[in-house]
């Protein structure tokens, strides 16, 4: 089956400056769908959706992956091209947020995937990277499904540099 001939019961719209993969899981869940159940379909293999959910292997879809993409899913190419990452030169690998503005709106920025962007333009907090509370690593965007640690359960929204500074480590 084709993505075009599919009638989604929930259609997600991407918010601005979001990340394509956080998009890519925000729709597959609320489509009850898996990597592989997008991937088939698209007509693409699930390697290729993985790879696009997953900045840092720094495979981003090809043009004409967009345009299946973009029929499959009901966003037009255009906006799928704005929510690409960064190129290899400019991507910081690992996973990052800005507590506030997840709090605000709970979707993960392209803008944060910059390796030169250090701290929020906004609300002048560090991006983190790992939690303040534990120390584990953030997981990739396309897997925020509850917004916390999958370690202790601290949610992103609460990861600002004023519990850092109360004794938290970073």
């Amino acid at each position: 089956m084709n993505g075009a001939d599919v009638f989604w019961l929930f259609q997600v719209l991407p918010h601005p400056d979001e990340s394509l993969g956080h998009f890519l899981g925000r729709f597959r869940r609320a489509n009850d769908l898996s990597r592989l159940g997008l991937a088939e379909l698209l007509s693409v293999s699930g390697v290729m959706v993985r790879n696009w959910e997953t900045p840092s292997r720094q495979r981003p879809p090809s043009s004409s992956e967009l345009e299946s993409l973009s029929n499959g899913i009901g966003v037009n190419r255009e906006t799928l091209v704005q929510m690409l990452p960064p190129d290899s030169s400019q991507l910081h690998l690992g996973t990052r947020l800005c507590p506030v503005c997840y709090r605000e709106v709970p979707i993960h920025r392209r803008a944060w995937q910059y390796a030169s962007v250090e701290r929020c333009e906004r609300h002048q907090q560090s991006l983190r990277w790992q939690c303040p509370a534990c120390g584990t690593s953030l997981r990739l965007p396309a897997l925020w499904e509850s917004g916390i640690c999958e370690h202790c359960w601290l949610r992103f929204s609460e990861m600002t540099d004023e519990r850092s500074a109360n004794g938290r480590a970073q």
